[in-house]
């Protein structure tokens, strides 16, 4: 992940977030890191997503979440230069669980930039890409695509279903990695590279993949019809897998 000023547009948000989910200010928070699109410095202002990671030193009560949460709906509200704030939390167990150790340490070595707190990936050595890794990373899709498609059969409003649509799209397609062989050299970055890697190596799928990044950028699908033809996608991606 470079290290890179971020761009001047963002900066106040991130300054923002920064001192409200600071560990001096927010005890129950270790460490606090900025990943995708605004980590990367290529964000688009008033389109992109400030994607956080946060590390809390245990696992946070239901008070704990809902301080979370009004912090992230403060952030989102107050900064308009990004779509949405979403927040990913995990915890120093997690960091050191056999189950998902090495998922999130190659998260915080490879994709994530420290914003608060000590930072975690330091000492943390780079991953070899491989197909362990991306089972590691995404093997909980199944579960994770079955959340969403029962959250979006409950008839949500129009804002918070294109929203469930376009976080549904992109676990799907950061999951096809999985699909990638021992022998592929390196690591898909976009969402972009991602389906053209799946789609070479599955032309039959192109359409379907192609159409699932469409809704990772602009959802405008009917969602009884996108959690259909996610679920179609998913079984599809569960049976290549076995």
């Amino acid at each position: 992940m470079p290290q890179a000023a971020f761009q001047d547009a963002f900066r106040p948000l991130l300054a923002d977030a920064e001192a409200r989910l600071a560990p001096r200010r927010c005890p129950l928070v270790h460490s606090v890191y900025v990943y995708g699109s605004v980590a990367a410095g290529r964000a688009l202002p008033g389109r992109s997503d400030l994607d956080l990671t946060l590390v809390l030193h245990g696992p946070a009560e239901d008070s704990a979440r809902q301080e979370l949460e009004a912090i992230r709906t403060a952030l989102e509200a107050a900064h308009p230069v990004v779509a949405k704030v979403d927040f990913d939390i995990g915890s120093l167990r997690d960091l050191a669980s056999q189950d998902s150790a090495m998922a999130w340490r190659y998260w915080l070595r490879h994709h994530c930039r420290c914003l608060a707190g000590a930072d975690l990936s330091v000492g943390i050595r780079l991953f070899r890409p491989s197909k362990a890794l991306a089972l590691a990373v995404n093997g909980d899709f199944g579960r994770v695509l079955a959340g969403y498609r029962a959250a979006l059969a409950q008839d949500p409003p129009e804002p918070q279903a294109r929203r469930l649509m376009r976080e549904a799209a992109r676990k799907l397609v950061r999951s096809t990695n999985m699909l990638r062989c021992d022998s592929d050299p390196d690591w898909p970055e976009t969402l972009e590279e991602h389906v053209e890697r799946a789609a070479r190596r599955h032309p039959a799928r192109d359409s379907d993949l192609r159409w699932v990044l469409g809704q990772a950028r602009e959802p405008d699908a009917d969602p009884r019809d996108f959690a259909h033809r996610l679920g179609d996608l998913a079984d599809w991606m569960e049976r290549e897998l076995r």
